[in-house]
């Protein structure tokens, strides 16, 4: 896929935002205008990476607009795009580095991203059980170089699907607005799997 960076972001609002999208409501969560937005969708469209199901009939209809999973590409582009977007945020990846092998993906959210007058870390690791209390203890170890309050919700990967099914609205938020640190992979088919 030629990606410009605006296709690029285009396709991480889709994954990580759970409402349904148009392409009103993507021109106006990337700040762009309408006409722009539907020269990138079309692009993705032809690509392969989305799929745009009409609304109704009429030149004026709405469509939906969703990743096409079935397109190999569309998670290889995300997790690099994922990617990209935590090397902007090389201080938590040094800081949490420890729990890159720990975690299935490791999520950083909240004012943190921000500001740097935020209150506290707010991280949500997702593993196998058998590693929590590991994950716990090395979040404890990390603390004591941190002079802000570490946040940390650790849960499996089944029940983070079920906050996300209920739909916890605080867990979609954190996902629409935070990085993820690690993971990207694992974060991306796990999405895909409550998505599809």
């Amino acid at each position: 896929m030629e990606t410009t960076a605006r296709a690029q972001k285009t396709i991480v609002v889709l994954l990580k935002d759970f409402g349904n999208h148009t392409a009103t409501s993507l021109s106006t969560e990337l700040k762009m205008s309408r006409w722009g937005m539907w020269k990138i969708l079309k692009k993705l469209e032809k690509e392969n990476f989305i799929m745009i199901e009409p609304l109704g009939s009429g030149k004026t209809s709405t469509a939906t607009i969703r990743l096409n999973w079935d397109n190999i590409l569309v998670e290889k582009t995300l997790a690099l795009s994922l990617t990209q977007e935590a090397f902007k945020y090389k201080r938590w990846l040094h800081d949490f580095s420890s729990l890159q092998q720990e975690v299935d993906f490791l999520m950083l959210y909240g004012s943190i991203l921000y500001s740097n007058e935020a209150n506290d870390i707010d991280v949500i690791g997702v593993a196998k059980e058998k590693k929590l209390a590991k994950i716990n203890d090395e979040v404890f170890r990390i603390q004591e170089t941190q002079n802000k309050k570490i946040h940390s919700i650790n849960l499996t990967q089944g029940e983070f699907k079920q906050e996300l099914k209920k739909p916890n609205k605080a867990y979609l938020e954190a996902i629409k607005k935070g990085i993820i640190l690690f993971g990207q992979e694992n974060f991306i088919k796990l999405i895909k799997e409550i998505k599809k």
